[in-house]
């Protein structure tokens, strides 16, 4: 199932068709839930609420491919420019945007992020959605908002509000765990509130500022994910309040 999921990721970052896009993007929702190892009823609920949210968002998203094809006529997103000026514009863009955001994990759409990665093995989360659910949502996030739209003040002004609120939200929430995987993951969350404000900016720097967090959060999110599981491995322990005195244990996890 990694293999799948970088095959598909690849695939759907290469795709000029959003036929064959939402074709990759779909079974990546699928692996996703594969790859919570369902050992108990707990673990089974939170495989059970990403299939759905992610299943529910990808329905929401081939709704927004029919508007554009309506206005368009092509399912070539290199074809597309988009004004924002109608409606039906505004409805495709939103449509599209809240595919983004829940593969992403921003706020509203970012509740099963926590579940999967308390739950899900330390290897599959520093895979997904620590890194490549992120590199793909901020990554069609941008074609969105550079290529295939041209944003209007008032989505504008949406996206820079969500944005602001993922990041206040998410941090807030990291503050209060005790599950060391679950802060990681509240804060991964709150990560994506500053890659979306970049982009909303739509200012070249702000644009590459948004990219270069993408990556930068991408590999150290992964190493904090992977050194969560060293720690689960060596100790059984996941909560804050019972560990200890590791430097002197693991002084590689440490380092």
């Amino acid at each position: 199932f990694l293999l799948i999921t970088l095959g598909c990721a690849i695939g759907a970052v290469l795709a000029d068709s959003m036929l064959l896009f939402i074709f990759f993007w779909g079974v990546l929702g699928f692996t996703l839930y594969k790859l919570i190892k369902g050992h108990d009823e707990s673990s089974s609920a939170a495989a059970k609420k990403t299939l759905i949210i992610i299943g529910a968002s990808d329905g929401i998203m081939i709704l927004g491919i029919a508007f554009i094809w309506q206005l368009a006529g092509t399912w070539n997103m290199s074809e597309l420019s988009l004004a924002t000026s109608s409606s039906l514009e505004i409805w495709a863009f939103i449509t599209l945007m809240i595919g983004s955001f829940t593969k992403a994990g921003a706020f509203p759409f970012h509740s099963w992020i926590p579940d999967f990665a308390q739950h899900a093995p330390a290897s599959s989360t520093a895979f997904l959605p620590a890194s490549l659910d992120k590199l793909l949502g901020i990554y069609f996030l941008t074609r969105l908002c550079v290529d295939i739209f041209t944003l209007n003040q008032w989505l504008t002004l949406v996206l820079i509000i969500l944005a602001v609120l993922t990041i206040l939200i998410a941090v807030m929430m990291a503050l209060i765990q005790h599950n060391f995987k679950r802060l990681l993951s509240f804060h991964a969350v709150s990560q994506v509130g500053y890659m979306i404000l970049g982009i909303a900016i739509a200012t070249p720097l702000g644009i590459a500022a948004g990219l270069f967090h993408m990556v930068n959060h991408a590999l150290y999110k992964s190493g904090l994910f992977l050194s969560a599981g060293s720690v689960e491995e060596k100790t059984g322990k996941t909560d804050l309040d019972n560990l200890e005195g590791l430097s002197s244990r693991m002084p590689i996890t440490f380092f």
